[in-house]
């Protein structure tokens, strides 16, 4: 018989092997899982980057060609560039600029500029009015391009003052769903690198005037966006109308294409006509909310 001994030593020896088997069989099932997971994960980043924009420079040249805005003829339209910070089409009739045009990137948005607040009138273009003839109205001196995009540029802060940049705007749409769609536009900017950004009065027959002035005061306004940097290229536009303006983003998403209609502008004509036809013709605004 088998002394106690030899016995203890054979449980003792198969205690082990059974404590070894059960660790292999741990650190296998832990390896296993971490597998899993890393491959997880890699699927996981392919899917992302696959869905997410991709980003690529824009060169100056095609900065400048996406954005050139054209009118229809008759339309009294002087442009007036103010260096690098924007342009405006100025209509010297209505005393309003039929369009402001502008690219915000995003290492501009972080800037030390502190927004002034003297109005100015530019007395080199014909038909600007002054910032008298806005006094007792009633009505805000509406920024098309706001001051708060300019904070990168002292000189581009103030020029955002000019009137010709000024048109008449009621305090709750100034202070409201305008002031709201103006942050999402630095929001998209940081996301997307860069956006060209068109902005104007949407005039309508029986539009009126201020008082004892030439300055047309608009029934709405509008925006238009693209994000020249992202793959596929996008664009939205927005109208709001001279007034409340209350209520979620997407009741006043349009396409670029109902802009052109109500004002008469044509914009991205230097495009293909088969990109015009896709960026103006839908409103796609998930792709700008996701």
């Amino acid at each position: 018989m088998p002394s106690s001994a030899g016995q203890n030593d054979e449980l003792m020896k198969k205690r082990v092997e059974q404590l070894w088997q059960r660790w292999g069989d741990a650190v296998r099932f832990l390896l296993w899982g971490l597998t899993v997971a890393l491959v997880c994960f890699l699927l996981y980043r392919v899917i992302v980057n696959n869905n997410a924009p991709h980003l690529v420079p824009l060169s100056e040249g095609g900065r400048d060609s996406l954005m050139t805005v054209g009118g229809p003829r008759g339309m009294s339209d002087t442009l007036v560039n103010y260096g690098e910070a924007f342009a405006v089409h100025f209509n010297s009739t209505r005393g309003i600029a039929n369009c402001a045009v502008y690219e915000l990137v995003s290492n501009e948005l972080n800037g030390t500029a502190e927004r002034g607040n003297e109005f100015m009138q530019d007395s080199g273009v014909k038909g600007c009015p002054s910032p008298q003839d806005y006094a007792g109205c009633g009505m805000d001196r509406g920024h098309l391009v706001p001051a708060g995009d300019l904070k990168w540029s002292e000189t581009a802060m103030r020029q955002s003052f000019l009137m010709t940049n000024i048109c008449p705007m009621h305090k709750a749409l100034n202070e409201g769903g305008w002031a709201k769609l103006e942050e999402k536009v630095r929001e998209w900017t940081a996301r997307d690198s860069a956006l060209l950004v068109f902005t104007g009065p949407v005039v309508a027959e029986g539009d009126t005037t201020l008082a004892n002035s030439h300055v047309t005061v608009p029934g709405a306004y509008y925006k238009v966006i693209m994000a020249p940097c992202v793959r596929p290229v996008r664009a939205i536009a927005f109208i709001y109308p001279n007034g409340h303006s209350g209520g979620r983003l997407r009741q006043y998403a349009v396409s670029v294409d109902e802009v052109e209609r109500k004002t008469g502008l044509d914009f991205f004509p230097t495009l293909p006509l088969n990109e015009q036809e896709r960026l103006e013709s839908t409103i796609n605004l998930d792709a700008w909310l996701n």
